[in-house]
């Protein structure tokens, strides 16, 4: 999990999504399914904990702290819902 404070943590996370360009599902508004690169699907939460976004994927590098391209492939999606929602 990590706490989203500003973009410029996702920086190296979003250039490998674009690189690798992995598909993702949407589950219901907050919750994503993404491919991994080597087959396979992380689940990607996002959500306010405490007044704070934070952001849960499955991966092994997220469990380590690490921001993973697969949550800021879901961001994506989730920010685009959210500007929708909000309009």
């Amino acid at each position: 999990m990590f706490i989203l404070k500003a973009k410029e943590q996702l920086t190296n996370a979003i250039e490998k999504a674009k690189k690798l360009r992995p598909t993702v599902k949407f589950d219901h508004f907050g919750r994503y399914r993404v491919s991994g690169s080597h087959g396979g699907y992380y689940t990607v939460l996002c959500k306010k904990n405490n007044g704070y976004k934070t952001v849960i994927c499955t991966c092994k590098g997220a469990e380590k702290g690490l921001v993973c391209y697969h949550a800021a492939a879901a961001l994506s999606l989730h920010i685009g819902l959210a500007r929708q929602q909000a309009a």
